[in-house]
């Protein structure tokens, strides 16, 4: 048996998480010395001891390790309770590289300030459009994703490709709220479709009419979704420099969107109903 200073160096743990082990009776030494103290452990605790750290490393709790080592968890038990945590796991990855893309592309923002080439912004008026679309509050931008996805696989069969625009998104909300996305997402129609289309028992599209907009400053965003604040940037920025005003809620009209899984490939129009700013003689009535 091997002393704790010696067992430490062998399991390559530290005597301080060994003796707190103890205290809660994850692991105990298999000897103390009724008269020194002394911890004794055993090589054959290893095992042990290397179980106890892997499911610590998966962030299971104390008493969740406890459970599974002392309790004596079936196979199935300890599986779910892995598969469970190798979820969350995975769901905490994504959210943190969405993180870093945000941060990279905020960076990339702040590099080009003042160096920003002239956006290829493009006015037009837009007509009246029918629309098969549902509207929903969605809690970020991968929910947006995944429903305009849906839409994507379901809807094509159920009305026929050669009746089919593309897909778009009216914004509704008056502020963006990256928790609370009111989006309206669907297919603009160019032919005969269905007054309502179901995606699931609990959504369902139905056709409405988009009003036009007379004179519409659209701008293309190619690239990840994620970095589409870089391109609502830099039409933000076109329309204060060349005197025109955002009059109505935007759209974004999806060219193509992303594989499943993936964030770049997006090709999307931003659209904003504008109109020329008056200045302030003529507000004036000069």
């Amino acid at each position: 048996m091997f002393r704790i200073g010696e067992f430490s160096i062998i399991a390559q743990v530290s005597g301080r998480l060994l003796r707190y082990y103890d205290e809660i009776g994850l692991l105990s030494p298999e000897y103390t010395d009724p008269q020194t103290g002394y911890r004794y452990y055993s090589a054959g605790q290893l095992p042990r001891l290397n179980r106890i750290l892997v499911l610590k490393e998966l962030g299971l709790s104390l008493d969740q390790i406890a459970r599974l080592i002392d309790q004596h968890a079936s196979a199935d038990e300890m599986q779910g309770m892995l598969t469970l945590r190798k979820a969350q796991i995975e769901q905490s990855v994504q959210e943190e590289m969405t993180r870093l893309r945000m941060v990279e592309a905020r960076l990339q923002q702040i590099d080009a300030h003042g160096h920003i080439q002239e956006p290829d912004v493009v006015l037009k008026s837009l007509p009246t459009q029918q629309f098969l679309s549902r509207r929903e509050v969605l809690p970020n931008l991968d929910a947006v994703r995944r429903l305009a996805e849906r839409i994507y696989a379901i809807v094509p069969a159920s009305v026929g490709q050669s009746s089919l625009g593309q897909i778009a998104i009216v914004i509704h909300f008056p502020m963006y709220d990256p928790d609370a996305l009111d989006f309206e997402i669907g297919y603009l129609l160019t032919g005969k479709a269905p007054k309502s289309v179901r995606l699931s028992e609990e959504r369902t599209l139905t056709v409405r009419e988009l009003p036009a907009f007379d004179t519409a400053a659209t701008l293309v965003h190619v690239g990840r979704l994620n970095d589409v604040h870089q391109t609502y940037g830099a039409l933000g920025i076109w329309l204060e420099q060349n005197q025109w005003e955002i009059v109505g809620a935007g759209r974004q009209i999806l060219i193509e969107i992303p594989q499943p899984g993936k964030d770049d490939g997006a090709v999307i129009e931003l659209q904003f109903p504008v109109r020329e700013i008056k200045s302030k003689f003529e507000k004036l009535g000069a």
